[in-house]
């Protein structure tokens, strides 16, 4: 199934094997990078106030950001002060349906992590729960490779790097 295939197939009836299909697409884009900073590349941007420079920056990473849920955060507040309420609205819609997909992926436990496609999804889904990580660790076993973040007291949050498991494919 091609990228736009899978992402129709999802956006349509989102289920877990739906999502599992769009990942896998996702991560065989050649535009796709598991350690992409988007607030890197957008913040000087949005210091500048240069909105159509976060939209040509972002875009241009398009279609291998899509289920980021940061990208598509950052479009909406661009397209919106670029006055295009359509595109705001679109990646409005797409930002909510990035978190929705990482967040339906599991509960963050140990025995149903987060299953993510980049490294600051992590972040974005912390901030989106209300928690701030005290320390993180990796770590592999014979399910795949994890990243558990510690937050408040003593509670863990755990997210499976889904891109190690493909790497380990090729």
């Amino acid at each position: 199934m091609s990228f736009d295939q899978s992402m129709e197939t999802y956006a349509l009836d989102p289920t877990p094997e739906h999502l599992e299909v769009l990942q896998r697409d996702i991560m065989a884009l050649p535009d796709y990078d598991p350690l992409v900073q988007i607030a890197a590349v957008t913040t000087p941007l949005q210091q500048a106030g240069d909105h159509q420079g976060i939209v040509d920056a972002l875009t241009s990473r398009m279609p291998g950001l899509f289920l980021a849920p940061g990208a598509h955060a950052r479009l909406f507040r661009a397209y919106t002060e670029l006055g295009d309420q359509a595109a705001a609205d679109r990646e409005r819609k797409f930002a909510l349906l990035s978190m929705d997909a990482i967040r339906s992926s599991g509960t963050g436990e140990e025995e149903h992590p987060f299953r993510v496609l980049r490294v600051e999804d992590q972040y974005e889904v912390l901030a989106a729960l209300g928690q701030h990580p005290s320390s993180q660790r990796t770590l592999s076993d014979e399910r795949g490779d994890f990243d558990v973040h510690t937050v408040g007291e003593d509670r863990e949050v755990w997210f499976e790097l889904l891109w190690r498991e493909r790497d380990r494919e090729d």
